[in-house]
């Protein structure tokens, strides 16, 4: 067996890649890499009895160049015997439709594919390989600085992502090159690679061999090795992140500011991470500077906020930070007290969405938001914070002072007292009686901020929308 092949061989051992009888989906573009591991994997195929399907993708890019690679690859697999399917896609739609690069769009189109192989062979515990090797880790690591990623980013390409493999990670691309050579197995040149269009490949055809030539020779080797002491490092931060996370985390989504203070930095900044994907659904393109933006979050003052890509919107509150996709971010709106000292309130549409009036005069915010009444809910008892039925409410919400004819229900009995009634039994001073601050629904007295609410609007086991309205400080 040739020593190369020995290497990969051991490769695949140490990193648990295969079985004995394993089937396996072989991803074959009928390039030099991808030559290499299908020769790898049939000479493997008789000591391991690996079945073995080749998939070709064409991408529906290059015309008459991807045809050719194709006939190419079924050609090959017929001489040998091979079992193959084909694939065919419009990849700069899909790019187009998905808003993605075509690096991206191709990428998601080819594991799609190789799902649906496996899917259609009826191998529900298949593999999938493909043919990354040590260049690519090393170009992915350079991408992944000079982009601004974090600690995560540079830890190159796994061996193992759940059914992927990769047995040619252990190889650098010229090794594969002089393999093909000893061997003679053929392979096709895609014309495109050497075209500097990408940033990939003017990593991969300009800069790496400028280093190779004039800094270090080895530099492949050595991206690849500080790429896995990097993931065992991200790994080791990641699991002292997740203990972290549990306590600052909140059910909504946020995360307590006062557990975020006390963290170590680099545990912080992996907390937000994940916060941040958990809100997004990606990180992609989440940089090292976004994360540094949002953990300055926390010294600066309430209702501050910074904007991430996909989106995503991170707010200062008083003691949480909110991560706030476009559909739950706030609406707000600056008010000056009127002639009469009164104004509408306007409670939200949808669920989950607050509406924060500032009533600069005032001093103060009046934030409401809708929600859903859940099983067991725990009803909220707070100065300043209180929870109606929404249903219950039978007109527009005014924030206003007193008037002639207000009134609250003050029993379950439905027993109705006059506002002004009220503030003489809770002995509030004449003179501040027509300083407080009230939510009416017409003439009737939800609540007077600072004190009770109307009887008429608490919850119930029936209630099915809570509307919360809370009292801040100036934002």
């Amino acid at each position: 067996m040739d020593n190369t092949v020995k290497k990969v061989e051991k490769y695949i051992a140490d990193n648990h890649m295969l079985s004995p009888g394993d089937r396996v989906v072989v991803g074959v573009s009928g390039g030099a890499d991808s030559m290499c591991l299908l020769f790898v994997l049939m000479t493997l195929a008789r000591s391991l009895a690996l079945e073995l399907c080749v998939v070709h993708v064409n991408h529906g890019i290059r015309g008459k160049a991807a045809r050719e690679d194709q006939e190419f690859v079924e050609n090959f697999c017929n001489v040998h015997g091979l079992l193959w399917k084909n694939y065919q896609g419009d990849v700069p739609g899909l790019a187009q439709e998905k808003k993605m690069s075509h690096e991206e769009a191709g990428r998601m189109f080819r594991y799609e594919c190789f799902e649906n192989a496996l899917k259609s062979l009826g191998w529900a515990n298949g593999k999938i390989a493909v043919a990354h090797n040590k260049n690519d880790v090393a170009e992915t690591f350079l991408m992944n600085i000079f982009r601004g990623s974090g600690l995560r980013g540079l830890t190159g390409i796994l061996p193992v992502r759940g059914n992927i493999i990769r047995p040619l990670l252990v190889l650098e691309r010229k090794e594969i090159e002089s393999l093909l050579a000893r061997t003679g197995i053929p392979c096709c040149t895609d014309q495109t690679n050497f075209e500097n269009t990408y940033t990939r490949n003017r990593i991969r055809n300009t800069l790496i061999p400028y280093v190779e030539e004039n800094i270090n020779s080895g530099a492949v080797r050595h991206m690849w090795e500080l790429a896995g002491e990097t993931r065992e490092l991200a790994d080791y931060i990641q699991k002292m992140a997740d203990e972290a996370w549990q306590k600052a985390a909140r059910p909504d989504g946020s995360l307590d500011a006062g557990q975020m203070q006390t963290m170590e930095p680099v545990i912080c900044r992996e907390v937000l991470r994940r916060s941040i994907g958990k809100a997004a659904g990606r990180l992609k393109d989440i940089t090292r500077e976004h994360i540094y933006q949002v953990m300055e979050l926390l010294d600066k003052p309430v209702g501050k906020r910074v904007c991430l890509p996909y989106g995503l919107t991170v707010v200062k509150g008083y003691d949480a930070l909110k991560f706030l996709m476009p559909e739950a971010l706030e609406t707000s709106r600056k008010e000056e007290i009127p002639e009469g000292g009164e104004f509408f309130l306007e409670i939200p549409e949808q669920m989950g969405i607050t509406s924060t009036i500032r009533v600069e005069a005032a001093g103060f915010c009046v934030a409401l938001t809708l929600k859903g009444m859940e099983e067991n809910q725990r009803i909220e008892e707070k100065q300043y914070t209180k929870w109606l039925d929404y249903d219950k409410i039978k007109d527009r919400l005014k924030l206003r002072f007193r008037q002639k004819d207000d009134y609250l229900i003050v029993d379950r009995r439905g027993s109705r007292k006059l506002l002004r009634r009220l503030m003489i039994d809770e002995k509030i001073p004449k003179e501040e009686r027509d300083k407080v601050w009230l939510i009416a629904d017409g003439s009737h007295i939800v609540w007077m901020i600072g004190g009770r609410i109307s009887e008429a609007y608490k919850i119930t086991e029936n209630t099915k929308k809570i509307l919360e309205i809370k009292i801040k400080g100036e934002e």
